[in-house]
């Protein structure tokens, strides 16, 4: 049902996307329209795989951290709610914020997560912030982790 949701959803931003692109840029474009069934199938594709930082991590000093796509678990503290707040990505930076109200052993209320050159996705770098404003400026950092995925 969820996957129905989100497709729906997907489909939704395309109708109302695409049009203003072309106004936008001015241009028309000249080829045929795609067949909706191959978008709705590279959308499902896309929602399926998830984000680069979902998965279970190690930091090598035995600490474990497993990002799930509503949840962030830190060793064996209790798992905190949080969302992306990534406003434009390159695919290799993203923004979390902690929704959880929960008291924070390791984790502050916003992550800036970071993934080396290249299609690299197995080494993370985790920045901790305690306001979006630092997390977006990258200024007064709380620590920082570097996280190899295991799963």
């Amino acid at each position: 049902m969820q996957r129905i949701s989100s497709l729906i959803l997907v489909a939704a931003a395309l109708v109302f996307v695409l049009p203003l692109f072309c106004v936008a840029t001015g241009r028309v474009i000249d080829q045929p329209r795609a067949d909706v069934r191959t978008l709705a199938s590279k959308s499902v594709d896309l929602i399926g795989r998830g984000e680069p930082y979902f998965g279970e991590w190690s930091n090598g000093r035995g600490e474990t951290l497993v990002i799930t796509g509503s949840t962030i678990k830190f060793g064996n503290d209790k798992a905190v709610n949080y969302r992306d707040v990534t406003r434009v990505t390159n695919g290799r930076e993203f923004h979390l914020e902690i929704t959880t109200d929960a008291n924070l052993n390791y984790l502050t209320k916003f992550l800036h997560i970071s993934f080396g050159d290249g299609n690299k996705t197995d080494e993370m770098k985790m920045s901790l912030y305690n306001s979006r404003k630092d997390m977006e400026d990258g200024e007064n950092a709380q620590g920082e982790a570097t996280w190899d995925r295991d799963k």
